[in-house]
């Protein structure tokens, strides 16, 4: 099943849930034949001795042998005009839009729910997707409210912590909310996309996020917790349990601007950037009883961790705010996702004490290149589930024991 408007699709891929925009797509196909139809009367008045040498100069092949060099002149004589054509436009589509402009997907990782004892902890491993499946399609057996909403739901048990990786090369702004509180900024959900202060992130600078922004370069980490026991971050901020669950709303860079910025540094200057593969061969971070009601879930916060939330290095006019998606992901008690799906939920994942103890790694990611925002002052101020729990019962979560991290894996890219 599909959500579409405005032709913008939503879809479930391999558990991620992916966003797709055809119109953006369809902008860059035009772009490109503008480019074909412009460069190529260019290319065929290249010389073709010219091409030959620099041919052999991309493959490398200078020194070869006298016979080898007679096979690519005569390769090189007999491509015609619309041979050359053909090539010139394949070329140039493989490069704009191999890597799908105007899609992204986006996963929900298990992972570990890191301690909450005041240390600040680096960013723990992926366990696996959550699995996720559309609300419409078990209309008869989950919350009218849900169907009301539409979108995807997942299981979570208890207290299990998850994180979002942001899947794509093509740049987005999206905002991210739980139950319609920004997980940026720590406001309610507003239309648009705000700059002063910022409440969204821009990929793929920002690889993902694995909580609410409650300082500069710390986070507290997404951990479920049952919608109207008071845990959740929109419960602590608005005093109500009224929507829980995330909230994901997508906006792509304009395809014009994508297009001048990236894809024309990187479309072909000359013949020989086109032709050269296909001269003749030359021989010689771990993304490791009656029906019961279904409980709605919502998103509390957990330990606290490292990651930066980086600034927008756009101009605010790149990104296509005509253009954009919004999905609502329903968070399901783990112990009914049996009775609404007919299948087991995952397995309650491992403590962090476990796994580190089993010498496993943890990761850091950090870039010089970008400014980092700086926390929410609304969202320091929330207690966390731990917090909450030995207030109200007077002990704290399971498998809440600190551990002292030796193996620690720099995930960022290479300055």
């Amino acid at each position: 099943m599909n959500f579409q408007r405005q032709k913008i699709m939503i879809e479930i891929q391999d558990n991620s849930l992916h966003f797709s925009f055809p119109g953006i797509l369809s902008e860059i196909e035009s772009l490109v034949e503008t480019y074909h139809t412009n460069v190529l009367p260019v290319f065929l008045a290249e010389e073709r001795r010219r091409v030959f040498v620099d041919l052999l100069r991309k493959k490398g092949a200078l020194n070869s042998s006298d016979d080898y060099k007679k096979t690519v002149a005569r390769w090189l004589c007999k491509l015609s005009h619309d041979d050359i054509s053909k090539e010139v436009k394949k070329h140039a589509m493989m490069i704009a839009v191999g890597k799908r402009p105007g899609s992204i997907n986006i996963q929900f990782q298990r992972t570990l729910r890191i301690p909450d004892d005041g240390k600040t902890y680096d960013l723990p491993p992926g366990l696996g997707e959550f699995p996720l499946r559309h609300v419409d399609d078990y209309a008869n057996r989950v919350p009218q409210s849900w169907l009301e909403h539409g979108g995807v739901m997942m299981p979570m048990y208890q207290a299990e912590a998850l994180w979002l990786y942001f899947n794509g090369s093509y740049p987005f702004a999206l905002k991210i909310a739980a139950g319609k509180m920004n997980a940026i900024t720590g406001e309610g959900w507003q239309d648009g996309l705000n700059r002063s202060p910022q409440d969204y992130v821009v990929t793929p600078n920002q690889p993902w996020l694995d909580g609410f922004s409650v300082g500069d370069g710390v986070i507290r980490q997404f951990v479920a917790m049952p919608l109207g026991s008071g845990y959740s971050v929109e419960e602590q901020i608005t005093g109500k349990a009224e929507f829980g669950g995330i909230q994901i709303q997508a906006f792509p860079m304009k395809a014009k601007y994508y297009f001048e910025s990236v894809i024309r540094a990187k479309l072909p200057k000359r013949l020989a950037d086109v032709l050269y593969q296909l001269m003749p061969p030359l021989h010689s971070r771990v993304l490791c009883s009656p029906m019961k009601q279904p409980q709605d879930m919502g998103l509390g916060g957990g330990g606290l961790m490292h990651q930066e939330i980086y600034e927008d290095p756009h101009e605010s006019d790149v990104w296509d705010i005509d253009q954009t998606s919004r999905c609502f992901i329903h968070l399901c008690d783990a112990v009914m996702w049996r009775q609404i799906t007919g299948e087991n939920p995952p397995q309650k994942p491992f403590t962090a004490k476990t796994y580190t103890n089993a010498g496993l790694p943890w990761f850091t990611h950090y870039r010089s290149d970008l400014n980092v925002l700086k926390g929410s002052k609304k969202l320091a101020g929330i207690k966390s589930v731990n917090t909450l729990l030995v207030e109200k019962e007077g002990t704290g979560l399971d498998g809440n024991d600190s551990v002292e991290v030796s193996s620690v894996i720099d995930c960022g890219p290479k300055q």
